[in-house]
């Protein structure tokens, strides 16, 4: 029944991130409700199980909505692994605890998909960095905030994640 929920729930980020989120984005960077997603799951679930969600999410996400199929599934699945190290009591999910946590995920998440997106080309770091990295990852971030301050009750009220 759980894996059910995640699957309903994922499949309506994914709409949400592919078909409305280009309405509020800042020149052309949206936020990763995919991210969002994988960072809850590993916060919640054991190291292994994250990182099959992560894997799974991105891959999806990879034949979707990206043209560089791998690279989504790649970085979530570490993100997913990495998650687990920052696992707590539910009641220890306080927003300084999670805006730490989701901060180092994310900006994990973006530096290694940054890079590899853009091996080739003539971007420099900084310029990477400055354009690409930070901005979306404070984005997703600003996201993960939200989503953490309306859906807290549900999201850290048993040990497991909609039982």
């Amino acid at each position: 029944m759980q894996l059910v929920k995640y699957i309903i729930i994922y499949f309506l980020l994914l709409f949400i991130e592919k078909n409305l989120l280009h309405l509020i984005s800042i020149k052309n960077i949206t936020p990763d409700l995919i991210l969002i997603f994988v960072i809850i799951v590993s916060l919640r679930e054991n190291k292994n199980k994250a990182t099959v969600i992560g894997f799974l999410a991105g891959l999806i996400q990879d034949v979707i909505a990206t043209g560089f199929w791998g690279l989504s599934a790649l970085t979530k699945s570490i993100v997913g692994f990495w998650g687990g190290f920052f696992q707590q009591p539910p009641k220890r999910y306080n927003l300084s605890f999670y805006l730490v946590a989701v901060s180092i995920l994310v900006l994990v998440h973006e530096i290694i998909f940054g890079f590899i997106y853009n091996l080739g080309t003539h971007s420099g770091f900084f310029r990477l960095l400055l354009q690409f990295i930070i901005p979306r990852a404070l984005y997703t971030l600003v996201f993960a905030i939200i989503i953490y301050l309306i859906f807290k009750p549900v999201l850290w009220k048993s040990e497991r994640m909609f039982e």
